[in-house]
């Protein structure tokens, strides 16, 4: 089938980008979180770290602060359990149909965890990741001060 020949190719090219860090871009689930991570550090002006790194996927440019990045199509998000895996700053984005991409939340990880997860007494997955609504991560993302914001950089 040609589309998916198409689609096979284009994630080869993807994968022989030096820019992406050697992400996999693998038909599967990961596939939606590598494509998250490049829309992402266009958009935010981050670097990717190596797909391996721990706790963070990227780095802001400008400022140096360490971003994890989750996306999805689902209109949710995973943010992760425990104190240890709480991200510097967190960044939670939607993929939209046409490839622009929906800011959840962004953000402290701290923010998420003060005033929402311990607030309402979340239950984690199997000591993972918590599951958070798009509604629930955009109101956060209200309460979030401009400054404590990875900054857009290309619109």
């Amino acid at each position: 089938m040609q589309e998916i020949q198409q689609l096979l190719a284009i994630t080869k090219q993807l994968r022989d980008n030096p820019k992406y860090q050697g992400r996999k871009f693998s038909l599967d689930g990961k596939l939606v979180g590598d494509i998250g991570e490049v829309l992402a550090a266009e958009k935010y002006g981050l670097e990717l770290l190596s797909e391996n790194a721990y706790k963070h996927d990227a780095k802001e440019i400008a400022t140096g602060r360490m971003v994890q990045i989750k996306a999805s199509f689902k209109n949710n998000s995973y943010f992760p359990y425990g104190e240890d895996k709480i991200p510097d700053y967190f960044l939670s984005i939607n993929i939209l149909e046409n490839g622009d991409i929906e800011e959840l939340f962004n953000g402290p990880g701290q923010f998420i965890l003060e005033h929402y997860i311990n607030k309402q007494g979340l239950k984690h997955y199997k000591e993972t990741y918590y599951t958070l609504s798009k509604g629930v991560l955009k109101k956060l993302n209200v309460l979030v001060q401009e400054e404590e914001k990875i900054k857009i950089v290309k619109l």
